[in-house]
């Protein structure tokens, strides 16, 4: 299955996927399919999520009744994503139960339809098939990675006897079930883990995190904060549309806050800046520094993987150079995202910043860490996107609304206390979060082995007496579907153009055209290319040119045979003594 030779079990066998079911690739999805008289419910490859088919966004277009009569999805049917971005969601698989009447799928999606094998078990294999990365191998392509119906169709398929294949997938869902329990259970733990993060961060701004310490002298703590505050020179960047009564200062007593704690606006607390706006002529300079930029501020960590360089002269470096304890905000976000803050450790030294970020250098009357424990609450609390502007793809915190908002400041020593207990409480929150995530992580790896063990035969105990697999597929034959070869003849339509030649199904009265009656009729072998215009296909439609692989597969080396030629230039004769 993965190039390696397995032993399997005693009853079973290796064959093709092509030999268990019938594999076929969707109809082509065109403008022209957009509407029509047989407006059609159809599934694409958005529809096959791992934990089953998603039916919120089901689209419709146009299959004629010959069409719909391909396409048609049946009960017990496996679909499997055709097509990703990611080799490792290439094959996503999920069982269709007739959830929607009449529905078709489009070429996104392959469809495998059952013969030799219960759909169970087949969705097992190809479960694991994707779990183990013998899919994502399998894709080919840039960018967008297709698995191709035509290499589905010729892997290698372990096959047990049918009972034990029931017997297999029933011990499998049994587990999978215990899994997805232990899944949830895990998950809700993280949310809830999350919300105790959440809940340090408000306790620490408003002050409830730490016992506070009785003080008789309030009002000399407020004055030694105000003080301070008065010492600030925040060196700020000024702002055209800002007024000139929003630089007076504002810190204030507030009777609701703690004793000894003042409220006053951001801009008072510290240095407020927006960073340095990238533009073509600072690509290149002598003066080349690095810079940090929204991907680079993450929730509490600045991430330094991926850092970019632009000129920077030494004026704008003096300006624009981070210091070990500034905080960083994203300007610009996603809503639910803007204000993101994380603190700068001089994880890079001689670093700068970007306009698409904010830096708050904290004055006297503040740590830098308590600011950061009190912006990571606006973040969780939603303040920050209360005050931004913008479109929903992207809002702008702004330097002036940001520098207005207000906060609520602890004498110096309490927010030392403060910040202690926030970092022990979030610590240990972090350390569980590790363990629930590895956890987590464990379950997928636990999947995996159990899918492999269920396709090696390792699963459930094999039972005498059964039907071998050999002995199954030679009683139930190979697969059979409408991959004929048409008539030859042409019908009209009714403005006098030749419709495009359809497969037919062959039917009791008559037999449908061979390859090699094809080659026969021609006398000699043929190229695959002129052997494919004497079938009457069409190679403009996916699923005529599909159909003519899977005719030529099911005939070659039986009835006819390649003499010459590589795989794209092989030449095809008939095989003259073939039964």
């Amino acid at each position: 299955m993965s190039g390696n030779k397995v032993t399997l079990p005693l009853g079973w066998t290796t064959t093709r996927v092509d030999r268990v079911g019938i594999v076929r690739l969707g109809r082509q999805r065109s403008p022209d399919k957009h509407t029509g008289e047989h407006a059609t419910k159809y599934l694409r490859a958005a529809n096959i999520k791992a934990s089953g088919i998603d039916l919120t966004d089901i689209l419709t277009m146009d299959f004629t009744p010959a069409e719909r009569a391909i396409f048609r999805l049946r009960r017990g049917d496996i679909l499997l994503t055709e097509a990703s971005g990611s080799s490792s969601q290439v094959g996503r698989a999920a069982q269709w139960n007739g959830e929607i009447a009449d529905c078709c799928y489009q070429n996104t999606i392959i469809r495998f339809r059952p013969h030799a094998v219960t759909p169970a078990y087949a969705l097992t294999v190809f479960r694991y098939y994707a779990a183990s990365g013998i899919f994502g191998r399998l894709a080919r392509g840039v960018g967008i990675q297709h698995l191709g119906a035509s290499r589905f169709a010729g892997l290698s398929f372990p096959l047990p006897p049918w009972e034990e294949q029931q017997r297999i997938a029933t011990a499998v869902e049994l587990r999978r079930q215990e899994i997805r329990e232990a899944d949830a259970h895990l998950r809700s733990a993280l949310e809830h883990l999350g919300a105790q993060r959440s809940e340090v961060f408000a306790a620490a701004a408003r002050g409830e995190l730490v016992e506070r310490s009785v003080s008789l002298h309030g009002h000399i703590e407020v004055s030694r904060t105000l003080s301070l505050m008065e010492r600030q020179s925040d060196g700020r960047q000024e702002s055209l549309f800002e007024s000139p009564s929003a630089t007076q200062p504002r810190a204030e007593v507030d009777a609701s806050l703690p004793t000894g704690w003042i409220s006053a606006r951001i801009g008072e607390l510290g240095e407020v800046r927006l960073g340095r706006q990238r533009s073509p002529e600072h690509h290149r300079g002598e003066h080349l520094r690095r810079y940090l930029r929204v991907a680079n501020v993450l929730e509490d960590r600045v991430d330094v993987s991926e850092v970019h360089e632009m000129n920077f002269t030494p004026e704008e470096y003096e300006i624009y150079a981070l210091r070990e304890g500034d905080i960083l905000l994203n300007e610009g976000q996603s809503i639910e995202l803007v204000g993101r803050p994380a603190m700068f450790r001089r994880e890079l030294d001689g670093v700068c910043f970007q306009n698409t970020l904010i830096r708050f250098r904290a004055g006297p009357a503040i740590y830098s860490e308590f600011a950061l424990l009190v912006f990571l609450h606006y973040l969780h609390a939603g303040k920050f996107s209360a005050v931004a502007r913008g479109s929903t793809n992207i809002a702008h915190l702004g330097l002036d609304r940001f520098r207005s908002m207000t906060m609520s400041v602890p004498p110096l020593e309490e927010q030392e206390r403060i910040v202690k207990e926030a970092r022990q409480r979030l610590s240990e929150v972090e350390e569980q979060t590790r363990a629930v995530s590895a956890a987590i992580t464990r379950l997928s790896e636990m999947e995996r082995e159990l899918l492999a063990a269920a396709v090696a035969g390792e699963l459930v105990p094999q039972q005498p007496g059964e039907e071998s697999a050999e002995d199954l597929l030679a009683r139930l034959g190979e697969p059979v579907e409408a991959v004929s070869l048409p008539s030859g003849k042409q019908t009209k339509t009714s403005n006098g153009g030749a419709m495009k030649r359809k497969s037919v199904k062959p039917s009791g009265k008559e037999s449908a055209t061979t390859l090699n009656e094809l080659l026969q009729k021609a006398g000699r072998p043929l190229s695959l290319p002129e052997l494919f215009a004497l079938t009457g296909f069409d190679r403009d439609e996916p699923e005529h040119v599909e159909s003519f692989y899977l005719a030529l597969r099911a005939e070659l080396n039986h009835t006819v045979r390649q003499v010459g030629g590589d795989a794209e230039n092989a030449i095809l004769e008939r095989i003259a003594d073939a039964p």
